[in-house]
């Protein structure tokens, strides 16, 4: 009986404070809006009623996935360019913008923080 009553979540367990590493200190992913392989005029269409959708929902921040351009004829993307310039216009609807961390898509990826 004793030989795993060691194993059963010790108080040493449960005073650890999370440090930088452990996942418990990561933000969490914020909610999506998915617009790889979209038209142009489909993904402008997309984000402005998923961000307006956001909005109301009273969403803080969201990711926005526009993807890197690989694909591309000319290999440069089209959608990254556009949606940055579409939040610059929209002070309506949203504060700031930011780079995605690599781990939620890094230069395929926006984090947008919304004026709830």
């Amino acid at each position: 009986m004793g030989r795993f009553k060691s194993r059963r979540g010790g108080k040493q367990d449960r005073d650890k404070q999370p440090d930088s590493t452990t996942p418990a200190a990561r933000p969490a992913r914020p909610p999506e809006i998915f617009l790889r392989m979209c038209s142009y005029d489909e993904a402008m269409r997309r984000l402005d009623q998923q961000v307006r959708a956001y909005v109301r929902q009273g969403r803080a921040e969201i990711l926005v996935v526009h993807g890197a351009g690989r694909g591309s004829p000319d290999g440069r993307g089209v959608l990254g360019d556009a949606v940055r310039e579409w939040c610059q216009s929209r002070g309506d609807l949203v504060l700031d913008w930011r780079p995605a961390q690599p781990a939620w898509g890094g230069d395929g990826a926006v984090v947008l923080t919304l004026n709830v």
